[in-house]
């Protein structure tokens, strides 16, 4: 039975995880040694010195136990480059000699095709801009400029520089003698329409020409720096089909890999920092190109980043760019640092005059705390050498120092502000806390009424109809994390209601006591769930076996999905196979979450009895989870004097643990 995975056929999926081995693609960016039946090495994902990534050859899946990252060929080819599912796959097929269709059999439509042809004309005009450069005569002052700002040859091809001649049709002509469509070019922001509106001239002209590339690598626009004098100094392309600079950061394709492994980007304010930086070894920047960061930029950050490194220019114009960037990565979810350039210089300019060592050591590992930052360049404003200022500077210091959270931190900063402004310490102590009171009060009329009722919170269940319904529950309905496992557990050790986490998956695994002793506690609810769905990747039969007497309603929403979801690949007549299976999800929570059970170590038999037992520990979460329920109403209605209640209350709880 075939099926398609967005608008790709099963067939060319399966042919290729066919061809690409787990090994061979994993080696080709991994250091991989033989450990008994596994392959283990470093994680490509995140810094580690102990390698907790590992590759299983007869699964053909990988798996890191310190990231949780997991998946098969394809999703590690997606996430080492950088790529959607779709361009894994082409490409991945291209490498094959597969024949790659993308068809759900509807005819492409007219937005498709332009945005291919563009895509296809930035591709050309990169390539042809990087030739002008290289081996014309046109581009040689722009090749020693970009020598003599540090740009050697090798950088010029990592970033794949190029040079646009001055004259008015070079790109025009190019486009044209290849049957591009004019108009359509200057709808995408490569040419400009002359003035009198009879034909085109070239949008670049006596610029070195920068790339800006999508998070896939395909060139979506130009960032042009003129040679020699005039204006503007930089131009970039308009805002097209392709191009959003609201939503784009420049060299996001390169530096993602870096970002992910390190957990930190370096923003800077242009490409040129973002190269220095690079051949410094700060291969984690990225820039938004002299435009305001924005909501969206933040949150593309946040995709693969916990920290944002801010390293604008040491200039006003750059301290307050970088004041105004703080709260909107901060609201991310980012945790925030920020360089302290010297004042007047640009990372560009500090690197070419101090070396990149230096710039790695002083600007990039001595980041500074945005409080520090703010109080840094809150200082220019004042003159500390007059009493006068030091106290307004007091004053406006004041209130930064007592918004931070750690009392700690407060201590330490008000002690830095005492011996900067010669006033005790005690003073701005009980200042900042007048501060934090007046803070904290509610305005008039705006007292806090406390949490709001938000309904009873849900384990959630699958509706599947039928033993491999179809009708279960949406891949956004498990996005968020309801299970119950947050509390206290209830697994055969964990004590009912007492909150402490066995290692309940040890129950069913014993060997793992051995062979994983760090492993995290489990509650004894997930730990039988996980066990269910290790069998049940393993055997159709157990899948059947388990449909029929629990269905999906496990607890855990993540695993009720993927029960679900493989309910429904065995269903299609498909044999098991976790790389497969992985590949019909196309959702990382939900990959990670399968790779993570596949890695079990346990046998792979099992009997009736195995699943019952299985079965009945995860029916039974939801019972004891009532039980407590009615522990917490009983000590209510005591602690009310409402014995009589308490009483009644305590039958059923009676009543509840006798089922």
């Amino acid at each position: 039975m075939s099926t398609e995975y967005g608008n790709i056929p099963e067939e060319t999926i399966d042919a290729v995880l066919t061809q690409h081995d787990i090994v061979e693609t994993v080696g080709r960016h991994v250091h991989l040694t033989k450990q008994g039946k596994y392959m283990k090495g470093l994680c490509p994902f995140h810094s580690e010195k102990t390698p907790s990534f590992t590759v299983t050859p007869d699964r053909q899946i990988f798996y890191c136990y310190g990231c949780g990252m997991g998946g098969n060929a394809i999703k590690f080819r997606m996430e080492i480059e950088g790529l959607s599912f779709p361009e894994a796959v082409k490409i991945m097929a291209e490498e094959s000699h597969i024949p790659f269709q993308n068809t759900s059999g509807k005819p492409e439509s007219p937005q498709d095709r332009e945005t291919g042809r563009l895509l296809q004309a930035y591709e050309w005009s990169e390539k042809f801009y990087h030739f002008l450069l290289k081996n014309t005569e046109h581009g040689l002052p722009a090749l020693e400029y970009l020598r003599g700002r540090g740009i050697n040859d090798k950088l010029i091809e990592q970033f794949r520089i190029g040079f646009a001649p001055d004259r008015w049709d070079t790109l025009v002509q190019f486009l044209d003698k290849r049957s591009f469509d004019l108009a359509e070019m200057e709808k995408g922001g490569l040419i400009s329409a002359r003035q009198s509106g009879d034909g085109y001239v070239d949008r670049f002209r006596s610029r070195i020409i920068f790339p800006i590339a999508n998070r896939s690598g395909k060139t979506i626009a130009f960032a042009g720096r003129i040679l020699g004098e005039g204006q503007p100094k930089y131009l970039n392309s308009p805002e097209s089909r392709l191009f959003n600079k609201s939503r784009v950061l420049y060299n996001f394709d390169q530096a993602r890999s870096a970002i992910r492994k390190q957990r930190q980007a370096v923003l800077f304010e242009g490409y040129g920092d973002v190269i220095a930086a690079w051949e410094a070894g700060v291969q984690n920047g990225v820039a938004t190109m002299g435009t305001s960061l924005t909501e969206q930029h933040a949150a593309m950050i946040k995709t693969t980043a916990d920290e944002v490194l801010v390293c604008y220019d040491g200039d006003n114009a750059g301290q307050n760019a970088a004041l105004k960037s703080i709260p909107i990565l901060e609201q991310a979810g980012l945790q925030v640092k920020v360089a302290m350039l010297p004042p007047g210089l640009d990372p560009d300019d500090y690197i070419r005059s101090n070396g990149g060592e230096r710039f790695v050591r002083q600007i990039v590992e001595d980041a500074a705390s945005t409080t520090k930052f703010r109080l840094s360049n809150l200082k220019r404003g004042y003159k500390l050498a007059e009493e006068s200022g030091r106290l307004d500077y007091a004053k406006a210091a004041l209130p930064i120092i007592a918004a931070l959270h750690s009392p700690t931190e407060r201590e330490v900063y008000l002690r830095d502000l005492s011996s900067e402004v010669d006033i005790s310490f005690d003073s701005l102590k009980q200042d900042s806390n007048l501060i934090r009171q007046e803070q904290s009060r509610p305005a008039p009329g705006q007292e806090d009424p406390g949490p709001a009722y938000s309904g009873p919170q849900q384990g959630g269940r699958g509706g599947g109809q039928g033993q491999y319904g179809g009708q279960g529950r949406k891949r956004s309905d498990y996005n968020n994390k309801s299970d119950y496992g947050n509390k206290g557990g209830y697994g055969k050790k964990s004590g009912f209601g007492g909150g402490n986490y066995a290692n309940a998956e040890e129950d069913f695994f014993p060997q793992q006591r051995r062979s994983r002793p760090d492993r995290n506690l489990l509650p004894g609810h997930q730990a039988a769930e996980r066990r269910l769905l290790f069998l049940m990747l393993q055997d159709r039969q157990a899948a059947d076996y388990v449909a029929a007497r629990l269905g999906e309603e496990f607890n855990t929403p993540e695993y009720a999905a993927i029960a679900a979801y493989l309910y429904a690949f065995y269903a299609q007549d498909r044999e098991p196979d976790s790389s497969r299976f992985i590949s019909s999800l196309q959702d990382e929570k939900l990959e990670k979450a399968v790779s993570s059970i596949v890695m079990i170590e346990g046998p792979r038999e099992w009997n009736e009895q195995v699943l019952d037992d299985c079965i009945r520990e995860v029916r039974k979460f939801p019972r004891l989870r009532g039980i407590e329920s009615k522990r917490e109403e009983m000590i209510r209605a005591e602690k009310d004097g409402d014995f009589l209640l308490a009483a009644q209350i305590a039958s059923e709880i009676i009543a509840l643990e006798r089922q």
